[in-house]
């Protein structure tokens, strides 16, 4: 799912979750699987889901 830096920041990671065992949201820049998908980074993905094709 390619996402925005804001958008991303309101979808749950399955890698983080508090010590009572709920879900954090995601980290984006911060997190080693972030990858952006253009030079000026405006758009982006989590890495951990595979590459992306953007076109198709």
């Amino acid at each position: 799912m390619i996402l925005s830096e804001g958008e991303a920041r309101f979808k749950f990671c399955p890698l983080l979750k508090t010590s009572d065992d709920k879900m954090k949201t995601c980290l984006v820049t911060q997190c080693m699987f972030w990858r952006w998908l253009d030079d000026a980074k405006t758009e982006g993905y989590c890495g951990m889901a595979g590459p992306v094709n953007p076109q198709g």
